[in-house]
């Protein structure tokens, strides 16, 4: 191995720490027989007298942490020596410095190089600094299995570094206008690097640190040196701060941390998992139904997760998650901490919730209700396709809630059938569907109740018509868009009735009929039966596999296919005449129907199978192309714009 000259820093230590470091670098297994001369800033002046300055390797700088830095390493330029700087107690290995030193072979332009370094406990590794999660203060050392051998960055603070002789002996002296040695290392290194040189980190290589308090390590930004020292930087090195966002250790520090999430068991913790709840709004609509029973299965399940749940502000306040869910962090904006996994409770919509789920954890799942934004076209958000395409690209895992909803989803976009998926119907117990304050019973003269909403696919402006006009004498409810075409028929828009409005209408129709074209799974369906009621539906595949489902012998499902066979078939009810039903429960075989505890169970299940192994998680495309995609952000000018 080539010899080195090295320089560490005493000059915040005692005279005892230092002692014990410097007789414990001096072994064959640290620095011994690989260092030409240990140069070091002595920690207290009297440290050692002055005719003994000079002791085996060692040379004992009577001087500033500053200037005995740049003493050192003129010393190694004129001997043609890479230098070693250490700084607060860090204590390298052979075998490290080995790495840092093979560093330099590889790569003519690599000016610098550093390893990592321990934590608190031996099998730990310290974070590279700031732009990670926060509340983990160390690293598990098995994380190192999961990264790139290294990392080419710039401009990185280090307590470890290894200055390559061709920058000695060309870029001169420290600046010994700066206050500490960090401050006129890091402009140092920012100098090289304008020049081209830049610094690797060896993630294979590790130093370890024997520092007293390692809970807070110094941060690798400008703002963690003294005043002075950052606005002398800023001044020198205008790009800095810009450097350090961009090409510095922050993007790797918050890929690193979010891998950690994805490790638990490396440091004794359970696995966290963040429920994206953000598309619920105030109103209990089928989005809102599905994502909140969940979230209650889960809760009532106990599984073994630290569970969060992400949210807008109105809809935690309007569904008072607070209350409902009291032992759960609520989040309204994104967390300033990560997750082993995040899972979005409905499909999303548009490409900064995927790039805000990476952010967060290292398996990203999505749960899928329906297809039909992108079908109809009209109401999707713009570049739903590409979002969607991106999803089945780079998704660790969908969730179904249906068959139906799984086969339309594939058959549009079949490159997300190599991604893990599972299909995990909604809740089907009739006591998930009732309202505590409405009891079954049939109202001899209740409404026929037609269930849907504004968009065209509900189908409910056509079917007021035809029901308006074929029983002219009966009350009927509808939840659609168009205003009541006479006294005896009230329409109401969607989401405007209370729940106990709503539950005592599907309790108190004669007739619920729901003529929507094209559903993912149907509350309707399950809440009228669950009530026991009378529904009918228009035929389709989703409508068989959601009866199979269902009960037997609570409530019947009459199914049509035209609407006027629809208008028939509610007269043949109202006079009390016997019509075709869907037989129920067949795909049951006995079993009970399936809770929201069940589905949450499916679900925690396929999430833990999948988070076991994190070669499964897509991380590493999606971070390649969420990059790209962040660059096409950037300012440009128009074309033909003067330059």
């Amino acid at each position: 191995m080539r010899a080195i000259d090295v320089f560490v820093d005493f000059s915040s230590s005692s005279k005892t720490v230092a002692s014990h470091a410097m007789a414990r670098l001096e072994s064959p297994d640290s620095l011994g027989g690989i260092a030409s001369r240990i140069f070091c800033a002595a920690p207290q002046s009297g440290f050692i007298d002055a005719n003994e300055s000079q002791r085996g390797v060692w040379r004992i700088l009577d001087l500033g942490p500053v200037e005995a830095c740049d003493h050192a390493m003129s010393a190694a330029a004129d001997s043609g020596c890479p230098l070693l700087v250490l700084m607060g107690g860090i204590e390298p290995g052979c075998d490290a410095i080995g790495t840092l030193l093979g560093a330099f072979d590889d790569d003519p332009m690599v000016g610098f190089s550093s390893p990592r370094l321990t934590g608190r406990h031996p099998d730990s590794i310290a974070a590279l600094g700031e732009g990670g999660d926060r509340t983990l203060p160390e690293l598990p050392r098995r994380l190192l299995a999961e990264l790139p051998p290294s990392y080419l960055v710039a401009d990185a603070r280090s307590r470890c570094l290894l200055i390559k002789r061709d920058i000695l002996a060309n870029f001169g002296r420290l600046d010994l206008r700066f206050n500490s040695l960090a401050g006129a290392l890091r402009h140092y290194v920012g100098c090289a690097r304008r020049c081209g040189f830049r610094t690797l980190v060896c993630n294979q290589a590790v130093a370890i640190d024997t520092s007293p308090d390692k809970r807070n390590p110094p941060r690798a930004t400008i703002h963690s040196l003294p005043r002075r020292d950052q606005i002398l930087l800023q001044e020198l090195l205008p790009d800095v701060e810009r450097t350090d966002v961009e090409f510095g250790t922050q993007p790797v520090a918050s890929i690193e941390t979010r891998l950690a999430r994805a490790l638990p068991h490396a440091y004794a913790a359970r696995p966290s998992l963040l429920l994206d709840i953000r598309n619920c709004g105030r109103y209990t609509n089928g989005t809102a139904k599905a994502a909140l029973g969940i979230a209650r299965g889960l809760r009532t399940l106990g599984a073994d997760w630290d569970v969060a749940l992400l949210a807008r502000r109105e809809a935690s306040l309007a569904h008072g998650l607070e209350e409902l869910f009291p032992e759960w962090p609520i989040y309204t904006s994104l967390p300033d901490r990560q997750f082993t996994l995040a899972l979005r409770l409905s499909q999303p919509w548009h490409i900064e919730e995927l790039i805000e789920l990476h952010g967060l954890a290292a398996y990203n799942v999505y749960l899928f209700l329906d297809t039909i934004s992108w079908d109809i076209a009209y109401p999707a958000p713009r570049h739903l396709d590409g979002t969607w395409r991106f999803l089945a690209d780079q998704a660790d895992g969908l969730v179904f809630i249906s068959e139906f909803t799984r086969d339309r989803f594939l058959r549009r976009f079949g490159e997300a059938a190599a991604v893990p998926q599972v299909v995990s119907h909604l809740s089907f117990e009739p006591a998930d569907y009732v309202h505590p304050d409405v009891q079954r019973a049939r109202d001899p003269q209740g409404p026929i109740f037609v269930v849907g909403n504004g968009y065209d696919h509900k189908d409910v402006s056509r079917t007021i018509e035809l029901l308006t006009t074929a029983f002219p004498f009966e009350p009927i409810v509808a939840l659609g868009p168009v205003p009541a075409p006479t006294p005896r028929v009230t329409v109401f828009e969607s989401g405007s009735l209370s729940e106990l409005e709503l539950h005592h209408l599907y309790a108190g129709s004669r007739a619920v009929v729901f003529p929507s074209f094209y559903e993912g799974f149907g509350f309707p369906i399950v809440t009228t039966l669950a009530y026991g009621g009378t529904l009918l539906a228009r035929r389709s595949a989703l409508l068989s596999e959601i009866a199979g489902e269902c009960r037997p012998h609570q409530g019947c499902i009459v199914p049509f296919d035209r609407r006027e066979d629809m208008v028939e078939l509610v007269g043949r009810i109202l006079h009390h005449e016997t019509v075709p039903e869907l037989p129920l429960g067949g795909a049951l075989a006995g079993e009970t129907p399936k809770s929201w505890r069940d589905v949450a169970a499916t679900i925690t299940t396929f999430a833990g199978e999948l988070s076991s192994d994190l070669s499964r998680s897509r991380w590493r495309s999606r971070e390649h192309s969420i990059r790209q995609l962040l660059a096409a952000r950037a300012d440009v000018a128009p074309v033909g714009a003067a330059g």
